[in-house]
């Protein structure tokens, strides 16, 4: 493919239905029909005044709903504002009062995001609210108070005009922040659409036949990245809800899929479920060693045919703004050369990976102190990973600089489950590590303290990979002296975390 073009995302699917018109895009659907749902769509969001500026939160599984109302809303110069379907009111609903969004779409057959969790986020919340779509076959209804459209009733509608502007908001991402809720990454048009366009060139989606397994969820930038590359390239888009290896498996023989992204995990329950029956040669695999388990990841990779290398990126960044050369002598390490000829990297003094280029977030929405935080006075993003620079070219990634957790391959700040847990009954403070990909909980206990009690609400309130795997009562924290007085052992704690 040649440099971006399409500097919006509706320009980029009609470059593609143009190009490619009778190609599966996904569901049954070829490119040029995906375009005229999407028009239609855009047309039904219109008839219901969502219009430039506007967002609507896509609390959504991996089905075609979600991108095809994430482009509709593109091309009405909405934003869509990505909600990790694991979430619970306790997250969702920060979420909702900061983006304001003006309908959320929900699938109320998809069992672990159906849309019941929105009557328990505080009214004030979700008041921005004005209906939901029902991205399933459930038909009209209401939901939490609100009046539930099908998404069928909004594809009858007539086309709507292209509004999408390059610098309208797109689209946000949730990530960890420093306090104790997440922060909502936002996105302009033009910085997904050119990422799409560099990532498609650089792995290869524009070639016949090729075909790209989203096991991913698409809310997260991991998962969208490979999407839009797929879609800027005319290439198959085949998806799971949840990941299922045997059935992963048997798509990826029946279907022929070329690309595929996921962590080392996944991709060795994939190696376990195929067995030692190789693939048709992949063109790309990317994967992220979230659980250390890299040469593992490599070695499946040579046996079945996978092509798997090592790939970065961030919610700020997008996934995908780097990857190895699967031939390279760093092929298993997160990193690489960039995907983006526009884009650059540079090593701070003390070692913290600076980034800059075409496909980087334009703020954090509602927190301008932390928009701010993140750039150096010249522009670089401040990424907050360690990395070195690789002799052949680019970059290797060797660890966060602080303390976040890496929890079923999410990046998760302590300080969310600890803020959590510090407001329940008994506790009087709460410190949270991980070990073995799991969280870990220390809790000084108070008047009426019951760990199994505590544990119950963490399952009912917090997304299942933020559930800590164990809580452990301490009569006080490891502490040493500091300049500053007494700071907390982390490390000790996570040596007492890999004991327990």
């Amino acid at each position: 493919m040649s440099a971006p073009s399409a500097a919006t995302l509706t320009a980029l699917l009609e470059a593609t239905a143009a190009r490619r018109p009778e190609a599966p895009a996904f569901d049954g659907l070829g490119w040029a029909a995906a375009a005229a749902q999407v028009r239609r769509l855009a047309g039904g969001l219109a008839a219901q005044g969502i219009g430039p500026g506007d967002r609507v939160a896509l609390f959504l599984p991996n089905r075609p709903a979600l991108p095809l109302l994430l482009l509709a809303l593109a091309r009405r110069g909405g934003c869509a504002v990505l909600l990790n379907t694991r979430f619970r009111a306790a997250e969702i609903g920060p979420l909702l009062a900061r983006a304001r969004p003006a309908a959320i779409a929900v699938a109320r057959d998809f069992a672990a995001a159906d849309g019941a969790v929105l009557a328990d986020v505080p009214p004030e919340a979700r008041a921005s609210l004005r209906f939901a779509i029902g991205a399933d076959g459930m038909g009209e209804g209401r939901l939490a108070g609100l009046p539930v459209l099908p998404l069928a009733r909004l594809a009858a509608a007539a086309e709507a005009p292209d509004l999408a502007t390059p610098e309208a908001e797109a689209a946000t991402f949730t990530t960890s922040g420093t306090t104790a809720g997440p922060k909502l990454v936002l996105h302009r048009q033009r910085s997904l659409a050119h990422h799409a366009q560099d990532v498609a060139a650089r792995i290869g989606t524009a070639a016949p036949g090729a075909a790209f397994l989203a096991v991913v969820p698409l809310c997260g930038t991991f998962g969208l990245s490979g999407a839009l590359a797929a879609l800027a390239g005319g290439a198959a888009i085949l998806m799971q809800e949840r990941f299922d290896a045997s059935a992963a498996d048997a798509l990826i023989r029946a279907r022929r899929v070329t690309h595929l992204l996921g962590g080392d995990d996944l991709l060795l329950k994939l190696a376990e479920a195929a067995g030692r029956r190789a693939y048709a040669p992949f063109a790309f695999t990317g994967f992220a060693s979230f659980h250390g388990q890299a040469e593992r990841v490599m070695a499946a990779s040579a046996a079945l045919g996978l092509a798997a290398r090592g790939v970065y990126g961030s919610s700020e960044a997008q996934a995908l703004f780097a990857l190895q050369d699967p031939a390279g002598p760093h092929a298993a390490t997160g990193g690489g050369t960039l995907a983006s000829a526009e884009a650059g990297f540079a090593i701070a003094p003390d070692g913290e990976l600076l980034l800059r280029g075409p496909s980087l977030f334009d703020r954090y929405l509602g927190d301008e102190a932390a928009t701010a935080r993140a750039r150096t006075e010249d522009g670089w993003f401040r990424s907050g990973d360690l990395a070195g620079a690789q002799p052949a070219g680019g970059f290797g990634f060797l660890t966060r600089r602080g303390d976040a957790l890496r929890l079923g391959g999410f990046l998760v700040a302590p300080e969310e489950i600890e803020a959590f847990l510090g407001a329940q009954p008994g506790v009087a403070a709460a410190q949270v590590v991980e070990a073995e990909g799991r969280a870990i909980a220390f809790v000084i206990p108070g008047p009426g303290f019951d760990a199994a009690a505590l544990l119950a609400v963490c399952a009912a309130r917090l997304a299942r990979f933020k559930v800590p795997g164990r809580i452990v009562a301490l009569d006080a924290f490891p502490t040493t002296d500091g300049p500053n007085g007494p700071k907390i052992q982390r490390a000790r704690l996570r040596e007492m975390a890999r004991e327990a």
